[in-house]
């Protein structure tokens, strides 16, 4: 017969979970000295147990804080959260990078006594956790809000104001004027449209279940019908429009198609005052390449690897100019590769942008 009683726990097992847990685990003794020292916390702060055991709380300190972006801040912050050991504390931390390909990223310090049986001090812990994506979801958020409410904000004012105004009852507007009102008010409503059916397909993006209807469909003929469209936006640009002789068909969505088309030409002259907007295409293998190019002010080198991120937007002229939600490129991508494809970037300052997207050709077509 069984009898109770508390289970005899295998001291390895403690002493496991110490060294492999998802945190960083940092041990001080009753001296203040380093006692314990995890892989994770190697990980996070580069500084190996080796090099840590042994050394007082003031050395550890200094090795922390110089890791930093504000060292003298960081180092006054965990002097005082060791000091203080009789409650928890909580610090964020900026940590440099430390090594080639690494990156900066968010700690949470979370401070803690260590206490016997008793209840007397015999130490202190530092669990530390990598917040950079909650840091960067956060930041996310708040840009999103901050841009939505932007870009809301001035249709719905043009809106407001346009229709009070025909509203009024002590002014007569005659018929061109209703009419001029009545095409801003249009207009205005289809931004708002445009806006929120950008937010809808970012997050259909986000969670993998952008809706993609493939099919094998002409190109060329997409192609000529968006220029036409786009065309009647600008009188100060003209458009060349570069296709094959023989232009095999694609195997893709001609919706989404269209919406990048329209995404990448709509940038082109945005951001381009005036000048050349060049469309073209080019069957390599078993895929169409599709470009387009203006005669903008182009994009710094050290921007061209971050167009295509969320919110993203190069600061220049033309973008305060021109605005913007930041997820036109962004959604260009996510819809280009669902499609197998990818999308790229190519400008030099001061002499325009190419923006060139492959789509694979339908399975007949790039067999024969």
């Amino acid at each position: 017969m069984a009898t109770g009683g508390a289970a005899q726990i295998d001291p390895r097992l403690s002493d496991s979970a110490m060294r492999d847990m998802v945190d960083g685990l940092v041990l001080l003794d009753s001296q203040a000295r380093v006692a314990f020292w995890n892989s994770r916390a190697t990980a996070l702060l580069h500084l190996t147990a080796d090099e840590m055991l042994g050394q007082s709380a003031d050395f550890f300190v200094d090795q922390i804080a110089a890791r930093t972006t504000a060292p003298a801040t960081t180092r006054a912050q965990w002097q005082a959260a060791l000091s203080a050991n009789a409650s928890e504390q909580k610090i964020h931390v900026e940590v440099l990078p430390q090594a080639n390909g690494d990156t900066s990223h968010a700690l949470l310090a979370r401070f803690f006594p260590l206490r016997d049986d008793a209840g007397n001090a015999i130490g202190s812990g530092i669990l530390l956790r990598d917040v950079t994506q909650e840091r960067t979801a956060d930041a996310m958020k708040s840009q999103l809000l901050s841009t939505v409410s932007h870009e809301l904000r001035t249709p719905l004012a043009s809106i407001k104001g346009f229709a009070t105004t025909l509203l009024r009852q002590d002014v007569k507007w005659d018929e061109a004027t209703q009419r001029d009102f009545l095409r801003i008010i249009e207009e205005e409503t289809d931004r708002l449209t445009e806006i929120i059916d950008n937010l809808l397909d970012m997050s259909q993006i986000e969670a993998g279940a952008l809706r993609i209807a493939k099919e094998p469909m002409q190109l060329r003929k997409l192609i000529r019908e968006v220029v036409d469209e786009m065309r009647m936006r600008t009188e100060a640009h003209y458009f060349v429009v570069d296709l094959p002789a023989e232009m095999p068909r694609v195997l893709a969505d001609p919706r989404r198609v269209r919406q990048v088309l329209t995404n990448l030409i709509g940038n082109a002259i945005k951001y381009s005052k005036r000048g050349q907007i060049a469309v073209a295409c080019e069957v390599e293998g078993s895929q169409v390449t599709v470009s387009v190019s203006d005669q903008g002010e182009g994009i710094p080198p050290q921007y061209l690897g971050r167009i295509f991120e969320r919110f993203f937007q190069v600061d220049g002229a033309a973008t305060r100019r021109v605005g913007g939600s930041g997820l036109g490129l962004s959604i260009s991508r996510g819809i280009v590769e669902a499609h197998n494809g990818r999308i790229w970037a190519e400008s030099v300052p001061g002499q325009g942008s190419t923006f060139r997207f492959t789509l694979p050709l339908a399975d007949n077509e790039a067999n024969a």
